[in-house]
């Protein structure tokens, strides 16, 4: 069983390419031609969702092989259409996984006990129906919120150890209004400081042997200060970083979060999702080929910073 830090490593060395496709979709804002079509087939809402849904994502999967080391799905863009859009992200999820690309599912969950084991067990590890082991969206990798304590995370770092899976917590996120509770202090440290601190303590369980660990954080592009003290931390940790191109975050600010393992620069996933989508399309080769050339944009933006 491979780790999941090796297989993200090798896809990164493969693809030559450290980003993070994000895949966010929300129907009234896709190319007009989806919407007319999807109308023009459907009587239905769930038809109309699925017709919209379904051939975005193919067309969003076959722009972005082989052209960045990971996707990061967002499952609240498919929860909100619905048993249909859930049904859309679990053929993404596993026709991606089929492609050898990996998935980080971006469900930000975090609960007590029982609940979070069943948080895990959809995404990462597996539950038992019919006397076999059941994964219902599987990935290799997931958000997760830390906030109601540290013990929360055990059923998830259990799982990935188990399963040969990552997890990303949530550590210096890139919003705006993120230090109203990551930056207060107590005990004379903020909270992500005593994140921080959790994770390089708990990072050798899920090391793998490219150096990096699967134990993740999230740390926004949008603080590079913030990510290259945190990187002094975290000398192993693979980051997370979403706020490049549309949230406002430049290359050389995701270049901030970068580490050095074996003598290789890397350790961190850039995050791109609406700037995917930036210009025009009017058929689905159009939409595939728009998307290949912002991914090939925002590739050639970081290969000059990290140069």
């Amino acid at each position: 069983m491979t780790t999941f830090a090796d297989r993200l490593q090798s896809s990164i060395d493969t693809t030559r390419s450290a980003l993070i496709a994000g895949c966010d979709p929300v129907i009234d804002k896709l190319p007009r031609f989806l919407i007319d079509q999807a109308a023009a087939q459907s009587s239905t809402d769930d038809e109309f969702i699925e017709r919209a849904l379904a051939p975005f994502c193919e067309a969003f999967f076959e722009a972005i092989k082989g052209r960045v080391a990971a996707v990061k799905p967002n499952i609240a863009f498919f929860e909100q259409y619905g048993l249909t859009g859930l049904s859309v992200f679990k053929r993404l999820c596993d026709a991606l996984r089929a492609a050898k690309i990996p998935v980080i599912i971006d469900a930000k969950r975090g609960d007590i006990g029982s609940t979070a084991a069943a948080y895990s067990a959809a995404f990462l590890g597996s539950t038992t129906v019919r006397g076999h082991a059941y994964t219902a969206f599987e990935g290799d990798a997931l958000t997760i919120n830390p906030f109601l304590g540290f013990d929360t995370l055990e059923p998830f770092v259990t799982d990935c150890e188990r399963a040969g899976k990552g997890l990303f917590i949530l550590l210096q996120t890139s919003n705006p209004g993120a230090k109203d509770i990551q930056g207060l202090s107590a005990n004379g440290k903020t909270v992500t400081l005593h994140v921080a601190e959790w994770l390089a303590k708990n990072a050798p369980r899920l090391v793998g042997s490219c150096g990096w660990s699967g134990l993740g954080a999230v740390v926004g592009a949008s603080y590079p200060d913030e990510a290259r003290a945190l990187r002094a931390i975290l000398p192993s940790t693979l980051f997370l970083m979403p706020g490049f191109g549309a949230q406002g975050a430049g290359a050389d600010d995701a270049a901030a979060g970068f580490g050095t393992q074996n003598g290789k620069r890397g350790g961190a996933l850039v995050n791109v999702s609406r700037g995917l989508l930036e210009g025009t399309a009017t058929s689905l080769e159009t939409l595939r080929e728009l998307i290949s050339s912002n991914a090939d944009k925002f590739n050639g933006q970081l290969k000059g910073a990290l140069a």
